[in-house]
């Protein structure tokens, strides 16, 4: 196969957006990806598949000159989320929905493998393809797998998140924390009942919790 073109990655970034899976169910997402990474050049490709993580892929680029290795990122699961966009590629999946990106995700990770299939680098690089970034933490399922080691082991890992609100072609980036995350915590706030007339016998929780979210 030929260096991936635009009209091949708006075809490949559409049927992803056609047929979302869950995370650690996105059985298909990684036979699409298989399927289209095993067309490219092969001449300084290395293709790893983790047995369990079996959703996940790791593209190993053998650099010219390496210096260093240099890893990428992107996650490959969607939302529980049902579609209601009217698109002409809208989700053939009921109830799933690449509402965050992903799918655009996959699809600049596969354009710039693409790239480097045919334009060796000089530096060594990792692709990985990470399933279950939205709930059941992938990532570090991989990384305790001991995934990361030897020659498959980054000096440096990058990603990207897609922002529409920014002009095609813009890239935005800063020092230190760009995008938030969510972490749930369970917290107990414990009270004494008591008699309206004697709310100092009383530890009233409405007034605790309203002091502890100020």
């Amino acid at each position: 196969m030929t260096l991936l073109n635009k009209e091949d990655l708006i075809h490949i970034r559409r049927h992803l957006h056609e047929y979302p899976e869950l995370a650690m169910h996105e059985f298909k997402t990684h036979d699409y990806l298989l399927e289209t990474i095993q067309s490219m050049n092969q001449d300084h490709l290395e293709v790893r598949e983790i047995p369990e993580l079996p959703t996940a892929l790791l593209v190993y680029v053998a650099g010219a000159n390496p210096q260093r290795t240099i890893g990428y990122r992107t996650d490959i699961d969607a939302l529980p989320v049902t579609e209601q966009t009217g698109l002409p590629f809208s989700s053939k999946i009921s109830g799933i929905m690449h509402a965050c990106g992903h799918d655009i995700h996959m699809t600049v990770a596969l354009g710039v493998l693409s790239w480097f299939s045919e334009h060796q680098p000089s530096d060594n690089l990792i692709f990985f393809f990470q399933p279950a970034e939205e709930s059941e933490n992938g990532g570090k399922v991989a990384y305790e797998l001991g995934v990361f080691e030897g020659k498959w082991r980054p000096d440096e890992f990058y990603g990207l998140h897609d922002n529409p609100g920014l002009p095609a072609g813009a890239i935005g980036c800063r020092m230190g924390t760009l995008f938030a995350g969510t972490t749930e915590v369970n917290v107990d706030l414990i009270g004494k009942s008591g008699h309206a007339a004697y709310p100092q016998n009383a530890n009233d929780m409405v007034v605790a919790a309203a002091e502890f979210i100020d």
